[in-house]
């Protein structure tokens, strides 16, 4: 017997997840589980649409999902077929800035929150910089901070100030770390773009950049880590 709703209650709902979606999440697990690994080919659309027990229209759509992630990669011809990729890391830092960027435009994050990100990644990044740089590291940063240095217009020295703290993190030898922090840094740097911040900033930057690079380069971990916690503490004049 169905129960009939009070006054004032909707009756509930089951949402049922489309078959496509489902099969691309199935797929998607055994792929970041390790069960399908990258350049092995998957089942052709004939064989998955008889193992999920749908059709080839919903097997391609569920293809097309994996596709957009990064996942797969579909050719054609003789030798064609849908194979398992490593997505590459601009397609992964594009979906994390896109999604960071519409969450700080639709006031789900915070500016203040996007320093706090930072300062989690990068005062770490200074330390390790400090103890496992490289020469070519130490030019990397050298001439990224010349080039904020060198610029002429607001928005020239804030693309060579993510430059700057590329190399930084480049440095510090954390792959992870250097594909996350980037679209951190692109965000923060577009609402930078937009206030220009009290008149001297930008020459405290310059004097913040040459300092955490003579850390680095000195090999002073405790100094470069402090030094990138005062020049991201400083960043809180642009907003």
């Amino acid at each position: 017997m169905i129960e009939k709703p009070t006054k004032g209650k909707a009756l509930a709902v089951r949402k049922v997840q489309s078959a496509y979606l489902q099969i691309a999440e199935q797929l998607r697990d055994l792929i970041l589980q390790g069960a399908l690994q990258p350049g092995e080919q998957l089942p052709s659309e004939a064989q998955l649409s008889a193992n999920f027990g749908v059709s080839r229209n919903t097997t391609r759509e569920a293809l097309r999902v994996l596709s957009s992630q990064g996942l797969v990669q579909t050719s054609r011809g003789i030798t064609g077929g849908t194979f398992v990729v490593i997505p590459d890391v601009s397609f992964v830092q594009a979906n994390i800035e896109n999604g960071l960027g519409l969450m700080t435009a639709g006031e789900q994050i915070s500016e203040a929150e996007i320093l706090e990100t930072r300062l989690a990644l990068e005062l770490p990044a200074a330390r390790w910089a400090a103890e496992r740089r490289t020469e070519q590291d130490l030019e990397r940063i050298r001439l990224a901070a010349r080039s904020v240095e060198r610029g002429k217009v607001l928005s020239e020295r804030t693309d060579h100030s993510v430059d700057f703290h590329q190399a930084v993190m480049e440095a510090a030898g954390n792959r992870l770390m250097a594909v996350i922090a980037p679209p951190v840094w692109r965000i923060f740097a577009h609402c930078a773009k937009s206030s220009p911040g009290r008149p001297h900033l930008w020459h405290d930057i310059d004097c913040d950049h040459a300092e955490i690079l003579d850390h680095i380069e000195a090999r002073e971990p405790d100094k470069a880590e402090d030094a990138m916690r005062v020049h991201l503490l400083r960043l809180r004049s642009i907003d």
